[in-house]
């Protein structure tokens, strides 16, 4: 028996593989493009916030290249950028809402000086992050390690920028 005309043209055709592979491509392409706009979105306050910060580290604090630019979060949240004026001198500004402060590297105590400070003071402990930071209302540095070479537990001391004091020592909780 054979199909009258409007049943034939009611059937569904089939698709080939090649249409359903396309098909497969156009839907992760999509994907794809999907996921890439929502990181876009997700991250650009944090990206104009930085070039932002980065503008004021040149145009308020005289730098002329720039190293990094790192938000910093712990008794005040602000911007800490490190990088060189136009005679090469070395600097780290901390923007925060009230203004900045800006210091020359070599006047404080350096990365290298502090680690070996914090090796001095705990022979043991492993440092994990070595950054500057805000502690107490000043200008610091914050090193976050692990207590010895074979615990988990963490600590995070504070010590001064100028004089390498140490200013405060927290025991971080859990492991």
């Amino acid at each position: 028996m054979s199909l009258s005309r409007t049943e034939s043209r009611r059937r569904l055709t089939s698709l080939s593989m090649g249409k359903w592979v396309a098909a497969g491509i156009v839907f992760v392409a999509l994907l794809v493009l999907a996921f890439v706009l929502y990181v876009r979105t997700a991250d650009s306050s944090y990206r104009a916030d930085e070039r932002r910060a980065v503008t004021i580290a040149k145009v308020q604090g005289g730098l002329t290249d720039i190293d990094q630019a790192v938000w910093y979060t712990w008794d005040d949240s602000l911007w800490i950028v490190s990088g060189q004026d136009k005679d090469g001198q070395s600097w780290i500004l901390w923007e925060r809402s009230d203004g900045i402060v800006k210091e020359k590297a070599s006047d404080g105590y350096t990365e290298s000086r502090i680690r070996e400070r914090f090796a001095a003071d705990r022979p043991a402990a492993v440092p994990l992050r070595v950054q500057p930071g805000w502690f107490g209302g000043m200008p610091a540095w914050e090193i976050r390690y692990r207590k010895s070479p074979a615990s988990d537990q963490q600590g995070i001391d504070f010590y001064s920028f100028k004089e390498g004091a140490l200013l405060k020592a927290y025991d971080l909780p859990g492991n």
